[in-house]
């Protein structure tokens, strides 16, 4: 995925949290809910491109400490559905993606997906992806840790068929 793409997703899962509509709770944990399309692409073990719908519920929680850290935690948990566009096959994939940041000073940054997809029609195998992603910065601003799983990876490739082929 190039870093350009990267960045936009990334942009675009953060602003999703800060532009959909929302229900408090009396301990400020915010729900929310949104649905993400996104555009055909080759999974080499599918041996076909695919386009994704996906429906995404989340609660988060943001709060400074005393000593002045920023702290959010957030978490989704989605439903994806994958449509093939030669075999016209579909998958069902549910998942969750945890995220969490703490800023001040210096920051750190991780969050993970994990989805497992299962045939809904045709006769496909069950698939798997999985990603995380840790940023460590110090309070000087330099680059601690850094593991970042789809760094130079076709997003496409990352997809792992688990089951009958």
């Amino acid at each position: 995925m190039s870093r350009d793409n990267k960045f936009l997703a990334i942009a675009v899962a953060l602003s999703a949290t800060l532009l959909v509509s929302s229900a408090a709770a009396k301990n400020g944990v915010e729900k929310y809910e949104f649905d993400i399309h996104v555009p055909a692409f080759y999974i080499a073990c599918l041996g076909e491109h695919v386009e994704i719908n996906v429906s995404v519920t989340g609660k988060y929680h943001e709060f400074d400490t005393s000593s002045g850290k920023y702290h959010l935690i957030d978490n989704w948990q989605y439903t994806w559905e994958f449509s093939g566009l030669l075999t016209e096959r579909t998958w069902i994939g549910r998942g969750a993606t945890p995220l969490v940041v703490n800023i001040g000073p210096g920051e750190a940054s991780q969050w993970g997906e994990s989805m497992v997809a299962r045939p809904l029609t045709g006769d496909g195998p069950k698939f798997r992806y999985f990603y995380r992603f840790k940023a460590t910065v110090n309070a000087n601003g330099e680059l601690v840790v850094l593991i970042d799983d789809l760094d130079g990876v076709d997003p496409g490739d990352y997809y792992q068929c688990i089951g009958k082929q």
